[in-house]
């Protein structure tokens, strides 16, 4: 069958002025915020997105203090295998890339690169686009067209995007780890969407601790997959994945070889009912061309639950292999095996009487050294908040607690992996309830959330500036008085509360600093802001943030003001051609 299919991005121009940021910086900081002119290398300093995605080179890490940025994260250089470039949250924050208006016909894509290889991205939400994150689209089918490959994605939430979360296209060696895809695939114009997709991907290709949810394909009603391999993508590894509640299969092969999927759980998938075109039922798994597909696969220690119901669903399994298939458990209906898959945070780890599972899988290639570790509280069941022009569909009833995400400190905090030993349980989960990773953070956010430590003179300068309020939890004591810097004066007023927040401790002066002044003292925290966070000490020139913030359960907490620059974007539309 024939697949039309779009893919693309919006190309950054600097519209209203060009950024001068300092040539191959090790560390830049960005904030929705960010105005900086120059450096870009403190908290205190941050520019914006655009100017760091734009200019950051090979073994450069771009830090992403928290808030939503209104803009794409278009990456424009390339890194290397031994340095590359990496987009990351700073330390306990939870940056988001949100589109307000992306639309079917603008196709743009929220992390991109045209171009960039050897780049990795860590701890970003991404939502509202057409497509979550995207590599460029080699422009052929059942090609040999190589495109950019070598990312690293890992940490990541990509969601309410418009066809799919996460794609990678012709190109080599791609990793996606420790991340949720959900709520994909609405657009009735371009179709074609999984929440994973992986399409004449080659060299090795890893997708482990993956839970994909709720997406679909809303054009065509053929894939809407929780993943896909597509068109010649050989040799792929997933590993301790969880896909339920999506409208096509939980995985679904097409022209494919050298498959390995292991202690993988499927659930409740094949959502589309009569909906289903192509095929009418693709059940949880679905292996296309069988005489492609099944050849050396690797099918091991998974549990795959159908819902039973006619007519996608009514067969779990489609077109098994007779080999490469082992220890794996397969059935329909209800799974009294796991502990609330359909409660109020849907809980996939296995019950103390799952004894068809525990202990039941087999060892040997692929089998991997820890489970999944997903805490359960980062879904919700309830009604999903959309974002850009996405709709949502009325049969879905979870979503992604970006709420509870950013108070636990970030997307890494939803994935805390257990150690397998002896023989392997079936299933993305080892025995036991997951030890939920702790809810506290050991360095500050700077410029409006804690403040950042400057640097203490090397000759008489003053100390390092005084960290300032930190996020709001639970409310807690007064944060103490600064240390003197080298040759400098200490901070001495401690960090007020905020409104139901723990105040900010302040941060020692630092001595490594190199030029007569360091950073000056920070102003107190504001208590008469709601979210405790009106302060933030201003940075020397080479200090680094000395502040610590409370431990946090509670979910109030703030995001940075929105703000957008002068920029403009440069449309660029690719057109996926048709493939069979």
């Amino acid at each position: 069958m024939k697949h039309a299919f779009t893919t693309g991005s919006s190309l950054v121009a600097l519209a209203a002025f060009t950024v001068a940021l300092p040539a191959r910086a090790a560390n830049w900081y960005v904030s929705p915020t960010g105005t900086a002119t120059t450096g870009c290398t403190t908290r205190s300093t941050p520019c914006s997105l655009s100017s760091a995605a734009s200019a950051a080179a090979a073994g450069d890490t771009v830090y992403l203090m928290s808030g939503v940025y209104h803009e794409q994260l278009v990456v424009a250089n390339t890194g290397t295998a031994a340095a590359p470039i990496t987009f990351k949250a700073d330390d306990c924050a939870t940056p988001i890339i949100e589109s307000a208006t992306s639309t079917d016909s603008s196709q743009a894509t929220g992390v991109y690169s045209e171009t960039g290889e050897y780049l990795h991205f860590e701890g970003l939400v991404v939502r509202g686009w057409t497509t979550g994150f995207g590599n460029a689209w080699a422009g052929g089918t059942d090609s040999s067209a190589v495109s950019n490959g070598n990312w690293q994605i890992k940490n990541c939430i990509s969601y309410s995007n418009g066809r799919t979360g996460f794609t990678f296209f012709s190109a080599s060696n791609y990793q996606l780890m420790n991340s949720i895809s959900a709520h994909n695939g609405t657009s009735t114009a371009h179709s074609w969407s999984s929440g994973v997709t992986l399409f004449e991907a080659t060299g090795t290709n890893l997708i482990q601790g993956v839970v994909s949810f709720e997406n679909t394909d809303e054009e065509k009603h053929t894939d809407g997959s929780g993943f896909i391999v597509d068109e010649g993508t050989n040799g792929a590894t997933f590993l301790n994945n969880i896909a339920f509640g999506n409208s096509g299969s939980c995985f679904r092969l097409t022209k494919s070889s050298g498959t390995t999927f292991v202690n993988n759980t499927c659930y409740h998938n094949s959502q589309f009912g009569s909906q289903a075109t192509g095929p009418s039922n693709p059940g949880e798994l679905y292996f296309t061309n069988g005489g492609v597909t099944l050849q050396n696969v690797n099918f091991k220690n998974n549990v795959i639950v159908g819902t039973g119901t006619a007519p996608a669903g009514s067969t779990a399994v489609q077109n098994q292999p007779t080999s490469g298939w082992s220890n794996n458990l397969v059935q329909t209906g209800a799974a009294p095996f796991f502990t609330a898959p359909d409660g109020t945070n849907p809980d996939f780890t296995l019950v103390a009487s799952a004894t068809d599972l525990i202990g039941k899988g087999g060892t040997g290639t692929g089998v991997p050294t820890s489970d999944i570790g997903l805490d359960p509280k980062c879904l919700v069941k309830r009604t999903p908040t959309m974002y850009g022009t996405v709709p949502a569909l009325g049969r879905w009833q979870y979503d992604i607690d970006v709420d509870y995400v950013t108070a636990k400190g970030g997307v890494a905090k939803c994935f805390n992996a257990g150690a397998r030993s002896g023989t392997p349980d079936i299933g993305a989960y080892k025995a036991g309830a997951v030890t939920i990773a702790p809810a506290t953070c050991t360095q500050g956010m700077g410029g409006g959330n804690n403040g950042s430590a400057g640097a203490g003179g090397t000759s008489s300068g003053s100390g390092g500036s005084g960290g300032g309020v930190a996020s709001a939890g639970d409310t807690g004591s007064a944060g103490a008085a600064g240390s003197a810097g080298a040759s400098g004066t200490a901070s001495t007023t401690a960090g007020a509360f905020g409104n139901g927040g723990s105040a900010g401790v302040l941060g020692a002066g630092a001595n490594a600093g190199t030029v007569p002044n360091g950073g000056s003292q920070a102003s107190a925290g504001n208590a008469s802001n709601p979210t405790g966070a009106n302060s933030g000490g201003t940075a020397g020139d080479s200090g680094g943030c000395g502040c610590r913030t409370a431990s946090r359960d509670g979910k109030s907490h703030s995001l940075a003001a929105l703000g957008l620059l002068g920029l403009a974007a440069i449309g660029l539309k690719r057109r996926r051609a048709g493939r069979a």
